[in-house]
């Protein structure tokens, strides 16, 4: 994906927990994640970009290969509300055999990795008095929730778990995402601050979200954005990741597989990169490049905001314990205090 596709899902992703019919204890875990995105937003364009500007580890750290044969043959179930999951039932590879391409693929572990060093910076922001030189900022943490939702976003595309090459040849990988790019760019407003000094952000409408622009909105109505939005209004939210994964490594790990399901449905078995070409790449399978589309760009607004989610309300839960805990001490304290 590229640079306002990666942003577009993070600001989605925050509009799902506030708008998700939640209860209890996780209404308020979700809008304190909520109003906190909203004082810290404005540097999500940059940070959701900087695994592929700066970072620089996509040949191992944003995907997770897989291709037929092997001894595997038990994929980890996703929520049965992914579209993604739905479309990979009836992928022509689901009943074979599967294996790992490269073992250095690792973006299971980059997403657990960063998902546990926002925890921890959360946990020392808290536990360190205001102007600490070791504390945290919460531009710290925010740059690194928008690059996690960057690595969580690219275990949805198909060809980032699909060991056919498809960045050879015609390059359909970026045929795929420039395909996404240019429906951002066209139907949303960008400011793109100063040329070359990387102040591009989204203009905002009055809830604080990316503002559509509204001299296109009778071709929004048929894009593969507006089934996006319809999508995830009918599709109930919620927090977990699916039977038997306990974990975002877990999670993510069933993502990829069932995004390497979808690519075979994209395009089947028989076709590589020498034989897929610019004309023929959207005709190929058994699901349209839009479908396609709404089923990666939904799941990965999902995606997101679970992860988040968990990772917040693992910070809250900590910081409710350590409240406790501060407490039941000052009351032995006490209690010392008058026996004596």
């Amino acid at each position: 994906m590229k640079q306002f596709t990666h942003a577009w899902l993070a600001f989605m992703a925050i509009k799902r927990l506030e708008d998700a019919n939640l209860s209890g204890t996780d209404v308020e875990d979700a809008q304190k994640l909520v109003e906190w995105f909203r004082r810290n937003k404005d540097g999500v364009i940059r940070g959701a970009w900087y695994p592929d500007s700066l970072i620089h580890d996509n040949a191992n750290s944003h995907v997770l290969k897989f291709e037929p044969g092997g001894t595997e043959t038990k994929f980890r179930p996703l929520p049965k509300t992914y579209l993604s999951y739905n479309h990979g039932e009836s992928s022509p590879v689901r009943s074979k055999a599967f294996k790992v391409v490269d073992p250095k693929d690792n973006l299971p572990d980059r997403c657990e990795s960063i998902t546990e060093s926002v925890v921890d910076h959360l946990k020392i922001q808290e536990s360190e008095e205001k102007g600490s030189a070791v504390s945290p900022t919460d531009n710290q943490v925010a740059l690194l929730l928008f690059m996690l939702s960057h690595y969580v976003a690219d275990a949805h595309v198909p060809f980032h778990c699909d060991g056919r090459k498809f960045s050879e040849g015609e390059n359909i990988h970026g045929h795929m995402e420039k395909a996404w790019e240019d429906e951002m760019e066209h139907h949303y407003k960008i400011d793109n601050g100063i040329k070359n000094k990387g102040n591009e952000r989204f203009f905002y409408d009055l809830a604080g979200y990316p503002s559509r622009d509204s001299t296109h909105e009778q071709e929004y109505q048929s894009s593969f954005l507006k089934k996006v939005e319809d999508e995830l209004r009918g599709r109930k939210f919620d927090t977990l990741f699916g039977t038997g994964n306990n974990n975002v490594w877990d999670f993510m790990n069933a993502v990829c597989q069932h995004s390497y399901l979808l690519s075979y449905r994209f395009i089947p078995e028989g076709y590589d990169q020498k034989s897929v070409t610019a004309d023929n790449w959207q005709s190929l399978g058994t699901i349209s490049f839009p479908d396609l589309s709404v089923a990666v760009l939904a799941d990965a607004i999902d995606s997101i905001a679970r992860v988040w989610f968990r990772l917040w309300r693992r910070y809250e839960e900590w910081y409710e314990k350590r409240e406790r805990d501060k407490k039941d001490e000052e009351k032995k304290e006490l209690e010392k205090q008058l026996k004596q």
